[in-house]
């Protein structure tokens, strides 16, 4: 009985350390704790004014799927663009949408080097391929810093501390971005 009592035990902590997995696609669940623990809030569909009742430490999307997470309400202030759950991350959320990246980009190499306080993305990408280093044409330095940041966030750092940008096609992309959990520019 008692080894009984004991395997019961073991497989509930083994259990314990295993990430739940969002239960379909087009749902996101926020969590109060890192790795996928505390209070769950979930979200279906686009809300662009959300009430979570804690500061999110991690966040759980269903593979395939893209998320467009903001800190303000109606989509507003530094979104961050999730492809993959983020289990250490400190966002607060008021609005959430799932978001279709559009085609059409350069193949990517989504390749990294990571080491314990950083990580080297040579051609950053996601799911659709390259990011490009600036939405709206730009191709100023402020603009991919800013992209570079937002990259990295997505991927549990908190800033870049190194970008630079690659034209491809007459198109700019991000590239050899160091993502670091220290702003050191």
């Amino acid at each position: 009985m008692r080894g009984r009592r004991v395997l019961a035990s073991a497989a509930i902590l083994l259990m314990a350390g295993v990430p739940a997995q969002a239960q379909r696609s087009g749902e996101l669940v926020l969590y109060s704790d890192i790795g996928f623990r505390g209070q769950t809030f979930v979200i279906t569909g686009p809300r662009e004014n959300v009430r979570v009742p804690f500061r999110v430490r991690s966040a759980q999307v269903a593979a395939g799927d893209t998320w467009e997470i903001c800190p303000q309400t109606r989509y507003r202030g530094a979104c961050n663009t999730v492809i993959d759950s983020q289990g250490n991350i400190a966002w607060t959320v008021q609005s959430a949408r799932p978001s279709r990246q559009s085609g059409g980009l350069a193949p990517a190499n989504p390749a990294s080097l990571r080491g314990m306080t950083a990580e080297f993305f040579p051609q950053p990408s996601d799911s659709a391929g390259r990011m490009l280093s600036c939405e709206r044409g730009s191709a100023s330095a402020a603009c991919a810093a800013q992209s570079a940041d937002r990259f990295c966030r997505t991927r549990g750092w908190t800033a870049a501390a190194y970008e630079r940008q690659e034209t491809v096609g007459g198109r700019n992309y991000l590239a050899d971005v160091l993502c670091t959990r220290s702003r050191v520019r």
